[in-house]
């Protein structure tokens, strides 16, 4: 609880006290809220925090309680359209460590290089690579690596014709990448997800207009599918995952998120979670 106090008192101090934002997110008129669990394909500057309580799900998981969680991490872009991001995830209790106690996951990175951001169709395409940094989790973790070449992408539909106007504001985002580990004894699988938004933002803004008083013209509604596909080993063809609806509150620079987290099946955890999100954008 320490920890987490902290570090939401540091990205508050970083909320009141930065003035300069890099744009990020953006292809033509849409913009591409970063949501929780599923990528977006930009690379940026950026500081970002979560809280919550979650279903434990995941490859070799035998934990199927839910518990608390608290994720922290940054970005930066220090070439054009190339990104690399580290985040510390820490579960109470951490079914990942040998005994089962309270502490931090292997550390997650992620290296991306945008290949294409099309203002006049509104999506982006974008190729990473991501997983664990293996013996850099609490005491009892694993000491393999894992590493997933993935592929992330984002489309809106501002390009519909006008006689489809409501449908503009929606927008479709999502990724897919092969996970494979440096201990040939962990099963390899499919990371892939897709979120599904409406930005009540881009409908009074580019649309028409609302009428409606702030701060709902700054609501994105989204709704994520993180899942994973297991392709090998005894978990072979076992889909875990969650249906995480929610709202994302877009600021000057940074966003507001909060979800809702529901299990697909028996696998991926029992009872409903929520989670809890702060993103700061920054300048060069």
């Amino acid at each position: 609880m320490k920890l987490t106090f902290i570090a939401w008192l540091l990205l508050a101090s970083l909320l009141i006290n930065s003035s300069v934002v890099q744009s990020h997110g953006i292809a033509g008129d849409r913009y591409f809220p970063p949501t929780i669990s599923v990528d977006d394909p930009y690379a940026a500057y950026e500081a970002h925090a979560y809280v919550g309580r979650v279903p434990y799900s995941g490859l070799n998981n035998s934990n199927m309680s839910v518990g608390n969680v608290m994720m922290i991490g940054a970005g930066i872009e220090p070439l054009d359209g190339f990104g690399v991001s580290i985040d510390g995830l820490y579960r109470n209790t951490n079914a990942n460590l040998t005994p089962e106690v309270n502490g931090f996951d292997n550390v997650y990175y992620t290296v991306k290089k945008e290949l294409t951001i099309n203002d006049q169709h509104e999506f982006a395409i974008t190729l990473g690579l991501n997983g664990q940094v293996g013996g850099t989790g609490g005491p009892g973790v694993g000491n393999y690596t894992t590493y997933a070449p993935t592929i992330f992408f984002a489309k809106g539909f501002g390009d519909l014709p006008n006689s489809m106007s409501l449908l503009k504001p929606m927008a479709i985002t999502g990724v897919l990448g092969y996970q494979m580990s440096t201990d040939q004894a962990q099963p390899t699988a499919l990371n892939w997800g897709f979120t599904l938004q409406y930005s009540f933002l881009y409908l009074n803004n580019h649309v028409h207009r609302t009428g409606w008083a702030e701060p709902f013209n700054h609501i994105i509604a989204v709704v994520e599918f993180p899942l994973q596909t297991c392709l090998s080993g005894i978990c072979n063809g076992q889909v875990t995952g969650s249906v995480n609806p929610g709202l994302v509150w877009v600021g000057p620079g940074f966003n507001l998120s909060a979800e809702a987290v529901f299990p697909v099946n028996n696998q991926s955890g029992r009872g409903t979670g929520v989670l809890f999100q702060i993103h700061k954008f920054f300048g060069k």
